[in-house]
């Protein structure tokens, strides 16, 4: 159906997801009268019927929208409105549901084909598909794509992360966890400040997916993690990835010292051929392993729920531009990010975790007394609170890469991440209840992330400790860390030992 560039009205959005934002709107109709609300605006579902009289009847010829901010989103594009209002959600839920797949699928195809296999596929997916999304002629098509770019960007993150950790040492490892936390905190921002150029939906999502493609021709020369090709037995590999990257780093005698031989001497035949035949339920057979994904999943699940809310939320600020507090929760997060390598070495893994968490919450529980009128003092808190939210979750994933083995690093910490999403799923419902009753959300989410915060005394401490390669290393692990717990402080334990 057709639009017009009419109503020169203030955009009143529903949501502020830039491509399925959703602007005021009424029926189209010959005649210049249209039923109004209780705030006498106009209907956006009723029309008179008729010229001479009082009478409604739903919409008949279309919707005449508001472009004062927006050019066009999908809601405008297939008419998601009134009848079809229910369609709005779908894009999003599908999405989600593609993330969730995409982070069990190709977390344990990780572990089975290697890292950067997975990593350079999943970039061509989303390349692809977002594409695809960008020039779809109809809404089911545009679901599938989406769908299909979620699962992919799930498996870019992961593997990407995965990849990168795997191949740097233990002294520089939150450092590069913490660059990585940062970028992606970048891309949130670069897509405000697209979303403020691009007003089409269409272009948006076109420009949005562009990297990915530069990426996958750009990525080809990365070498496979040398981690997952010593415990699969790829030996061979792993020496040609491993003088690769000597060459790299120019180091040429490096070149010279790496030998089938030595790398054959770093597991034996036995623990090698465990690790090949082992699967991901090998994590839930496993008592201390069941534990630890239990603990990183539940502090990930508060903190994912209450970063989100805090994310998405954002009708909380009445008055303000969208694309200005999108920017600014996309700056908070900046700062938390940088600091986070350096706090992370000088204080320890576990140590800035639960500070993250506790303060986290705190900010977000002290917006409860604040009057409504306050907005700026609300939105306030409400950014810091995300901040720290971020920050811990930043944190929760350098934890979950450095706590399980290389032999089922991407399968946990795909199920993990899965769990996380999940929480971003739920965070809108919650939201939508506090329609109703207002202060059940920063009550919900503020005391959940508060109890997960305790959780945090049973993960083991991973600073300055190198990568556990297999599932036995991994359950010694966390065993000594349960040990220490019950054992007096002038007794100490040795550290987590492999040649890597």
């Amino acid at each position: 159906m057709g639009r017009d560039r009419g109503l020169g009205e203030e955009q009143r959005p529903g949501r502020k997801n830039f491509t399925a934002a959703i602007p005021d709107h009424h029926c189209r109709s010959p005649s210049d009268r249209w039923p109004v609300d209780d705030q006498g605006q106009p209907e956006r579902c009723l029309q008179f019927r008729g010229n001479a009289t009082n009478e409604t009847e739903p919409c008949v010829e279309g919707w005449v929208y508001n472009f004062t901010t927006v050019q066009s989103t999908i809601i405008t594009e297939w008419d998601l409105v009134c009848s079809l209002k229910s369609l709005q959600g779908v894009a999003q839920s599908i999405y989600m549901a593609g993330v969730f797949l995409g982070a069990i699928v190709f977390g344990g195809l990780a572990d089975r084909l290697g890292r950067r296999t997975v990593f350079l596929w999943c970039l061509l997916q989303v390349a692809s598909l977002s594409t695809g999304a960008a020039l779809a002629p109809s809404f089911s098509i545009y679901c599938v794509c989406r769908c299909l770019c979620g699962s992919g960007l799930s498996g870019v993150v992961l593997n990407g992360i995965g990849l990168v950790l795997e191949w740097t040492t233990p002294s520089r490892r939150a450092a590069v966890s913490g660059y990585l936390s940062f970028v992606l905190s970048l891309g949130q921002l670069n897509l405000a400040l697209l979303a403020l150029g691009l007003r089409h939906w269409r272009h948006l999502q076109l420009v949005a997916g562009a990297p990915y493609a530069l990426c996958f021709l750009c990525s080809w020369w990365l070498p496979e993690s040398v981690r997952w090709l010593m415990v699969r037995r790829h030996l061979s590999r792993a020496l040609h990835s491993l003088r690769l990257v000597s060459w790299i780093n120019r180091v040429p005698a490096a070149r010279v010292q790496f030998s089938l031989e030595m790398l054959e001497s770093d597991y034996s035949p036995e623990e090698l051929g465990r690790t090949t035949g082992s699967s991901f339920l090998d994590l839930f057979r496993s008592r201390e392993m069941l534990a630890i994904l239990v603990c990183i999943m539940s502090i990930w699940f508060s903190a994912s729920s209450s970063f989100f809310s805090l994310a998405m939320d954002l009708q909380r600020f009445p008055g303000e531009d969208p694309y200005l507090v999108q920017v600014v929760l996309g700056v908070i997060d900046l700062p938390f990010r940088l600091l986070l390598p350096k706090l992370a070495d000088r204080l320890g893994r576990k140590l800035l975790l639960s500070s993250c968490m506790v303060l986290g919450a705190g900010l977000l529980l002290g917006t409860i007394p604040v009057p409504q009128e306050l907005v700026r003092l609300r939105m306030g808190l409400s950014v810091l609170s995300k901040g720290f939210m971020s920050a811990s979750l930043s944190c929760n994933v350098l934890v979950a890469s450095e706590v399980l083995p290389t032999s089922h690093r991407m399968s946990g910490m795909g199920i993990t991440n899965m769990v996380g999403y999940l929480g971003g799923t739920i965070a809108p419902l919650v939201l939508l209840a506090g329609l109703t009753l207002p202060l059940l959300p920063p009550i919900l989410f503020g005391t959940t992330v508060l109890a997960a915060s305790f959780l945090v005394v049973f993960l083991p401490e991973t600073r300055g400790l190198p990568l556990p390669d297999t599932l036995e290393q991994a359950e010694n692990q966390v065993r000594r860390c349960w040990s220490r717990l019950l054992r007096k402080p002038w007794q100490g334990a040795q550290p987590l030992q492999t040649k890597l």
